[in-house]
């Protein structure tokens, strides 16, 4: 167990990070990770470089290559400035990879207790368990990211990953109601000691009313509970990454998402 947060930890932590859905296509080696997700992914196919002393346009050629095996004609790769080969992202560039959205590595230390979030008493907050908070929780999800019209395809994975989660103690998700709809939903991964928060988002309309904090005090609290001694997510440069940090999280550096047309 971890209790000495420092920030190359922590940034260690943030690099590890990586999930492969069950059944889905996926390369994993020392090297790098590329994963195909289903297509109603918002990033369908995946690329995490964890480290690699080779040259960029070899490497980018291979993890391209192993992208077009499945038929994808997009890639999103994920790099910090800690990527190596450190010339990785400027060969993407060269290629006409754009950068689509950049995020703050975020982490807040759990040993010494939880922050107050404040959250209205007006804000019911539910775990994910059953079809219809899975369903309360993807309309948030579309709503506040974009996305299709949720499919029954859709729920069962989602309801079989919660129910995996729960039954192994590695996971769990979170919808947070106001005035009776979902307003806010979320969910974590536990890494050992570590607490990966991940998918936050805010039904557009109901925005400003606690929600987001109703879903992360209470993903926090399960979390500690659960032994986590760190909370670790990535958040939006202009959106949630100035939330988090009022809220108590501490920014250790920056992930950002380029998007190659292999076309």
């Amino acid at each position: 167990m971890t209790t000495n947060w420092d920030a190359e930890a922590v940034l260690a932590a943030s690099n590890a990070w990586a999930w492969v859905p069950d059944g889905a296509p996926h390369v994993a080696n020392e090297e790098y990770l590329v994963v195909a997700y289903p297509d109603w992914f918002l990033a369908p196919t995946s690329a995490r470089v964890f480290g690699s002393q080779r040259d960029a346009a070899e490497l980018a050629d291979e993890v391209s290559a192993v992208s077009r095996g499945w038929g994808r004609d997009r890639l999103w790769w994920r790099l910090s400035e800690f990527t190596r080969p450190s010339d990785l992202e400027p060969e993407l560039r060269s290629r006409g990879a754009v950068v689509e959205d950049r995020m703050d590595v975020l982490a807040l230390p759990l040993a010494g207790g939880l922050p107050d979030l404040a959250v209205p008493a007006d804000v019911a907050v539910r775990q994910v368990t059953d079809e219809q908070t899975v369903r309360d929780a993807l309309e948030v999800v579309n709503d506040a990211f974009g996305g299709q019209e949720i499919t029954d395809e859709q729920v069962a994975t989602s309801l079989s990953e919660v129910e995996a989660g729960l039954a192994d103690g590695t996971g769990a998700r979170w919808v947070a109601y106001v005035d009776g709809r979902p307003a806010g939903t979320g969910g974590y991964t536990l890494a050992e000691d570590v607490c990966r928060l991940w998918g936050g988002g805010t039904h557009r309309s109901l925005r400003g009313r606690g929600a987001y904090r109703g879903v992360l005090a209470a993903r926090l609290a399960a979390a500690r509970e659960a032994g986590a001694t760190l909370a670790l997510t990535h958040g939006v440069v202009d959106t949630s990454s100035p939330i988090l940090r009022r809220l108590g999280f501490t920014r250790y550096g920056e992930e950002r998402t380029l998007v190659l047309d292999l076309a």
